[in-house]
């Protein structure tokens, strides 16, 4: 059973102003003979009803409470620390994507070292041996790789294997000039 705000405060269903002029239900007429009467068979409803309502209401607030959070922690992703003491990672500069000027700047910094995890995503970076004092969300963190440089292969035109490194290339080799002259010409 629901009940509204009014019927929690005072006890009873609220008059509205379409009460006085469309008969909506027969009304109880203020006898003066039976004022007393009338005045403690009020403050009895009101005691012995008024607190049992509210406590069911309580209960279907709790209850609501209840679905409303697990309907919300569904929809959430699973909050789980994904980074462990030691992993490098990069740290998003949120000031910087809030700004016009640095366009082409960096929007990551570091890498940085997970030095502490604090739990609920929360973790605590160190720089060589410097620990931050800001602790870091999970959400502006990501894994960092580090690039290995390998040599690149070229490939070489002419032999059977498709790719040589570049040791191979001989150094002392003439740039090929190719001219090109326009088609209509006649001469």
């Amino acid at each position: 059973m629901k009940y509204t705000p009014f019927d929690l405060t005072y006890g009873r269903t609220a008059t509205l102003p379409i009460s006085f002029t469309v008969e909506t239900y027969p009304a109880q007429l203020i006898d003066e003979n039976n004022f007393q009467e009338m005045l403690q068979r009020r403050v009895y409803t009101l005691f012995s009803t008024l607190e049992g309502k509210r406590q069911i209401a309580a209960t279907h607030i709790e209850h609501s409470q209840a679905q409303q959070k697990e309907r919300h922690d569904n929809k959430l992703p699973s909050v789980t620390n994904k980074f462990k003491i030691g992993n490098k990672v990069l740290l998003h500069r949120t000031k910087a994507e809030k700004q016009w000027n640095g366009k082409f700047e960096n929007k990551w910094d570091g890498p940085f070292f997970i030095h502490e995890v604090l739990g609920n995503r929360s973790y605590k970076l160190r720089l060589d041996n410097k620990i931050l004092a800001k602790v870091a969300h999970g959400d502006r963190l990501k894994h960092y790789y580090s690039r290995n440089n390998p040599e690149p292969l070229i490939p070489q035109i002419g032999t059977h294997s498709p790719l040589v490194s570049p040791e191979d290339i001989p150094r002392n080799l003439e740039p090929i000039v190719v001219i090109k002259q326009p088609s209509n010409l006649n001469t």
